[in-house]
Order: structure tokens, then C-alpha cells, then sequence
């Protein structure tokens, strides 16, 4: 199949308008670049409200129910994306400097999934922060043949910093999940295992913001429950596809909702049968890992909500 464009930018927007200047001004203006915002607000945003803020680019405008979450949003923009290769950008987030005359370098390349550096900041002061750092392990360790090529196609799961061909997602009917949280898991996990050819460069295209209230800093029960589960089918993927050894431990989950009643985490232990989770999977890690969340949280706790 033939593609109009050069790249689909597929950007899912939920009442982040504010964010829309620095995140339009990262983009070139190019009729080979295609921009689709979907807002999957409550009360929808108009195209007027867009250009009121400075917004000068052509773009699309969609919109999905709310209830479908950025997932389904995403999916919309799929569904929609005239590009040859498929960028996805979080309404909050921007692409760095010179991102796109990297992403040109690769344009006719025969690989069907390309990563990238990440950097990030927090959005109020502007300072460095972590989130793109497991990211940019992953792409040095590759690179310099320090992890083998499955470990980064299975774990770099954020949709983010990547190129990811069209016909990919196409051939392989690959969509988000349509759920409250981690909705981009399975996908990643899915284009990772499918694509023919991979590459990676360590430049970082894309700059990931930290900010109060943002999905990725809640820790309510549902989006915790909404991690979980994903958990939960992505390492059955892995184990249906002889993969066991690469699972990720599940119980980080289960010190989430410690404070959440005996019923809840019955509840996550009965869905653990249910998916016949090996609940001691990553035993030796877990001291460590949770020490690393308690720094990461106590260095960023003005911007997680419960």
C-alpha cells in the first residue's frame, strides 16, 4: 500500500490545550507531515480555540468518546493516517530540536521500527528529569550489543520516540488498548515482536514532560487495576509465544494497592489464577525496584495524585 504522506503525527488530546503551542511549534510546517489531533475531552475543543492560542499549522481535528480513553484515540488517528511512517506525541509533550531531520535520515529505510533517545522535564521549572532514562539504556545497550535485540523490542514500551511503520500496524492489524491506564503496553509490546528489522539511535527526538496530574504520576486504584491487568496479558503474550523468561514481576502492583483493603488485593490475586501469573517472578529485583520507585516518588511527589 502507497502512503500520501512522509509521517502521521497522531497526537490524543484531553483538556491539555495549553500545551498545544510548544507542542505545534516542535513540528515543521510540511504537506508531507500530516498532524492529527484527536481530542477525547468531555467538553470538545473546536479549531477556533486552537488557532485562538497561536496554533498556525495545518492540522485534523477528530474526536472520540471519552470513554475510549487516549487508546481509542490513538486508534481513531490510525485509522485516519495517510503517513508512511506513524509518530505518536502525547498532547503534553513536544519533539526536540532537529527531531525530524533525524526522522528524515531513516525515511527509506528498510527497517519497520526505529528507536530513539528520550529526554525529559518537568513541565513547571523546566529541570531534567528521569522518565526517558530506561529508554536510553535500552538504545545504548542495543547498540553497543550489551542486551540482546528481543530485550528492546519487548521492553521499550512507550509508543513515543519511535517511527513505526504504517504497513506494520497495518499488516499486523496491531491497535492501542482501550483502557484507563498503560494503554500503550500491548501495542509497543506488539509492533516490538512483529516488526521484520529494527534499528536504533541514541539521538533524542523526543522530550517527555513531567507534570502534576498526569496519567503517568496517578496512583488511584484504577489506574493501578488498569496496570495490572495489562501486566497480566503482556507476559501471557510472552509465555504463549516462548518468551517466559522475559515477564516482568506484577507485584509492584500488589505494594500499590497495600493500602486499598484486603478485598482489593483478594481480587488481584484471584486475577493472577486467573492468568496464571507466577507471582515470584522477578523475587531478586523487588527490593531494589521498590527502592528505586520510593527515590523517584519522594523526588516527585508534588505531582502524583491519588
Amino acid at each position: 500500500m502507497s502512503y500520501d504522506k512522509d509521517f502521521s503525527i497522531i497526537i490524543p488530546h484531553r483538556n491539555s490545550l495549553h500545551f498545544l503551542p510548544k507542542l505545534f511549534s516542535s513540528i515543521p510546517k510540511s504537506d508531507k507531515i500530516e498532524i492529527i489531533l484527536v481530542d477525547n475531552s468531555i467538553e470538545k475543543i473546536s479549531e477556533a480555540e486552537i488557532r485562538s492560542i497561536g496554533v498556525s499549522h495545518d492540522f485534523i481535528l477528530l474526536y472520540s468518546n471519552p470513554s475510549r480513553g487516549a487508546g481509542g484515540a490513538r486508534n481513531i488517528g490510525i485509522e485516519n493516517a495517510q503517513g508512511k511512517w506513524l509518530l505518536f506525541l502525547d498532547a503534553d509533550d513536544y519533539f526536540a530540536d532537529n527531531a525530524f531531520k533525524t526522522f528524515y535520515k531513516y525515511i527509506n529505510c528498510d527497517a519497520e521500527l526505529i528507536y530513539f533517545g528520550m529526554g525529559s522535564v518537568y513541565e513547571d521549572s523546566g529541570e531534567k528529569a528521569n522518565r526517558g532514562e530506561n529508554y536510553n539504556y535500552l538504545v545504548k545497550s542495543f547498540i553497543s550489543n550489551k542486551i540482546e535485540e528481543i530485550q528492546i523490542r519487548l521492553k521499550y514500551s512507550s509508543p513515543c520516540s519511535k517511527m513505526v511503520s504504517h504497513s506494520l500496524v497495518d499488516r499486523q492489524k496491531i491497535r492501542y488498548d482501550e483502557v484507563l491506564a498503560s494503554n500503550d503496553e500491548m501495542f509497543s509490546l506488539l509492533t516490538g515482536y512483529y516488526a521484520k528489522k529494527i534499528l536504533a539511535d541514541t539521538t533524542e527526538v523526543y522530550i517527555a514532560t513531567v507534570s502534576k496530574g498526569s496519567l503517568t504520576r496517578r496512583k488511584d486504584f484504577a489506574v493501578i487495576q488498569s496496570r495490572y491487568k495489562v501486566g497480566l496479558r503482556y507476559n501471557k503474550f510472552l509465555r504463549n509465544h516462548g518468551l517466559s523468561k522475559y515477564q516482568k514481576s506484577v507485584m509492584v502492583y500488589f505494594y500499590d494497592i497495600r493500602n486499598y483493603g484486603i478485598k482489593n488485593i483478594l481480587k488481584f490475586l484471584l486475577l493472577a489464577i486467573k492468568y496464571r501469573q507466577n507471582l515470584l517472578i522477578g523475587l531478586p529485583n523487588w527490593i531494589d525496584s521498590l527502592k528505586r520507585r520510593k527515590t523517584i516518588n519522594k523526588k516527585e511527589s508534588q505531582y502524583i495524585t491519588k
